[in-house]
């Protein structure tokens, strides 16, 4: 676990949980994903970087590129190490209740997906997944979050969220009938969503920060 600015005192926090092949040798890819995610939400609160903070966590055993990633039992195994984490945060906080968001990548959001859907919850203000291939449930509601507070982003042309959604990781979240909240994306591939200056970063910092994610600039 690796966090930018302090949980403990933050106004905002967020919990990246990443994808498939996510091992220590590839941190430093995530070290920057959650910089980015970090000032993007900053530049939305009145105290810019102090108010908010964004954890990395790797807590749990991610699939390998094989057929393991085809299955929920990664996700399942660590649902309870990530509801643990995410109560931590809210028992360990200073101060008022942090809005809290949980934001999955890949892989990552069914293992997000599974920790929701399971005992009590994450706990979590907003729930954000990206290039999602399921989140081991058939609609929204089967979440512990509100449906008005679970976004997915999908890129056009991510193979992962086009291909895979909708087999054995549960429903294709991006559908309409799943219940969840699109968020506008404007980047390409699988792992595009946290490029410099684009609307999927600017839209991921508006729901860190606790605003409406906005659509295509005019």
């Amino acid at each position: 676990m690796v966090a930018m600015g302090n949980p403990d005192t933050a106004r905002h926090t967020a919990v990246l949980v990443p994808g498939t092949g996510t091992q220590l040798d590839k941190f430093t890819g995530q070290i920057s994903r959650i910089d980015k995610l970090q000032d993007a939400a900053g530049r939305r609160t009145p105290g810019a970087g102090a108010d908010v903070s964004v954890i990395s966590w790797m807590d749990y055993d991610a699939p390998e590129p094989d057929l393991s990633v085809a299955t929920r039992g990664r996700a399942e195994a660590g649902a309870q190490d990530l509801r643990d984490f995410t109560q931590g945060l809210r028992s360990a906080h200073q101060g008022d209740p942090t809005h809290l968001t949980v934001i999955g990548h890949s892989y990552g959001s069914t293992m997000a997906g599974a920790a929701d859907a399971g005992g009590a919850g994450l706990g979590a203000d907003d729930v954000l997944v990206v290039g999602s291939p399921g989140l081991t449930v058939e609609r929204a509601d089967q979440l512990h979050v509100a449906p008005s507070h679970l976004w997915v982003g999908a890129a056009k042309d991510d193979l992962v969220s086009n291909d895979f959604s909708g087999l054995t990781l549960g429903e294709d979240p991006k559908e309409p009938g799943f219940g969840a909240q699109r968020m506008y994306v404007d980047t390409a591939g699988h792992s595009g969503y946290w490029d410099e200056g684009s609307q999927s970063l600017n839209n991921q910092g508006r729901i860190i920060a606790g605003k409406t994610p906005e659509g295509p600039r005019s």
